[in-house]
């Protein structure tokens, strides 16, 4: 069994892998084509990444809902609202704003603009691949990371306590993170993976411990 955490990053994807006998990895891929056999072994794939796009008007996410509703403030603005799908295909910004203006009745912000191509990316993979729709299942890790502590987080995660706090609640299932993180620290560049990005897609991949 393999389960699989990914964290769209800069880079591309951060995968974290766990094996049946929870070894543990993590790998910079840059596109999801690229690692369609290693996503065909999986049992499960957690992904930080919307998984069905709404396209009618009236329709809302209710994913999206809950999870705020569930983080709280002021967590619950790490959830963006994510662009209707036509939106998501537009060719520029200004287009994708109208276009869920129209459909939605609201702009975009340029922050959910700049991730439609990886949204975009996941789509079309899930549609080309549709086998595969079954194993993937949206996850938000800032909800993982509240579960693990079993209360709100204290701080923010881009922050030095946020990144601190994290670890640690990730120490509660691997013992061995700090030395871990280092290591995984070392094998990217930050340019492509940022610190928040390893501890995101860790606790992605821990879903199933």
């Amino acid at each position: 069994m393999i389960c699989i955490g990914i964290d769209g990053c800069r880079g591309g994807w951060l995968f974290t892998l766990i094996d049946a006998k929870q070894k543990l990895s993590l790998s910079l891929i840059k596109r999801l084509d690229d690692a369609l056999d290693l996503l065909k072994k999986a049992q499960r794939v957690y992904i930080d990444m919307p998984i069905g796009l709404v396209k009618e008007k009236g329709e809302i996410r209710d994913i999206d809902v809950q999870i705020r509703k569930e983080l709280g403030h002021p967590f619950s603005s790490s959830v963006f609202t994510v662009p209707c799908q036509q939106a998501v295909y537009a060719s520029d910004y200004y287009q994708a704003n109208q276009i869920n203006k129209d459909v939605l009745g609201k702009g975009i912000s340029i922050q959910a603009w700049n991730i439609c191509p990886k949204i975009k990316e996941l789509d079309i993979f899930l549609c080309q691949n549709s086998g595969l729709k079954s194993k993937f299942i949206e996850t938000h890790p800032e909800l993982c990371f509240k579960h693990l502590k079993g209360s709100s987080l204290s701080y923010k995660k881009k922050t030095k306590e946020g990144k601190e706090e994290r670890i640690k609640l990730l120490q509660t299932q691997l013992p061995e993170i700090s030395l871990l993180f280092q290591q995984f620290r070392k094998q990217f560049l930050k340019k492509d993976v940022a610190d928040d990005d390893i501890l995101d897609s860790l606790v992605l991949g821990i879903n199933d411990f």
